[in-house]
């Protein structure tokens, strides 16, 4: 016989309470009133207003972001399943703030990166531009998290990885970005032109990178008509 567990039934209930609770709050409260919130003394309000402006208005959060970050983290108030869930929702609106985030917070938390990790995949292309200009400027030091990003959000991020791979001025970046089309296989089709254009480059390293790229992206192809 199964045995439910007690901690997973009052993380249940607990995110059903919240759920009600924002759903009962946000027909009475206006968006100004959510901003008042945010500055309450009590953390678990000021979780609950950068939970329900977001849910009220996804575009205009930009204020409850560094709220709706801090409450991921404080897992004493309960909200950090919804405050993460949240985010992933309205991350598409606010991807230049959430990158910032990235490179501002070198020692965040694991649960707030994989938060804002998330949040940038769901929001596709609109994404995807943003982080190669990242990549190329200040986050150059998070090629691991971003190039997971862009590997998990697939072909809408192919345009922005090739541009990167033909007009990036670090050789490094180039590289990369010759890695990521690689690692995605068959669905980096679109990219061979860029991948071939970059085998004949005078950078040998690179040019090793494009042939690797290539062969897998086209063994992967020939693979999947089979």
């Amino acid at each position: 016989m199964l045995r439910s567990d007690p901690q997973d039934a009052r993380q249940k209930w607990t995110h059903l309470a919240v759920v009600l609770l924002l759903l009962v709050s946000s027909c009475k409260k206006s968006n100004e009133q959510w901003r008042a919130d945010l500055d309450s003394s009590d953390p678990y309000v000021r979780g609950l207003a950068a939970i329900g402006l977001c849910m009220q208005s996804p575009r205009g959060a930009g204020p409850a972001l560094p709220e709706l970050l801090t409450t991921i983290d404080r897992s004493d108030l309960g909200l950090e399943r919804e405050a993460a869930q949240v985010l992933v929702s309205v991350g598409q609106y606010h991807v230049p703030a959430l990158l910032q985030e990235l490179v501002d917070e070198e020692l965040m938390s694991a649960d707030r990166k994989g938060a804002i990790k998330n949040a940038l995949v769901v929001a596709g292309p609109e994404a995807a531009g943003p982080i190669v200009a990242c990549l190329e400027g200040p986050g150059s030091f998070l090629v691991g998290d971003l190039g997971d990003v862009l590997l998990a959000m697939g072909e809408p991020a192919i345009p922005a990885i090739v541009d990167l791979l033909e007009q990036a001025r670090d050789v490094r970046l180039r590289n990369f970005a010759a890695y990521l089309l690689g690692r995605m296989g068959p669905s980096a089709r679109s990219g061979l032109p860029a991948l071939k254009r970059a085998a004949e480059s005078k950078d040998e390293g690179l040019r090793g990178m494009a042939l690797q790229a290539i062969i897998s992206v086209q063994a992967g192809a020939s693979d999947a008509g089979r």
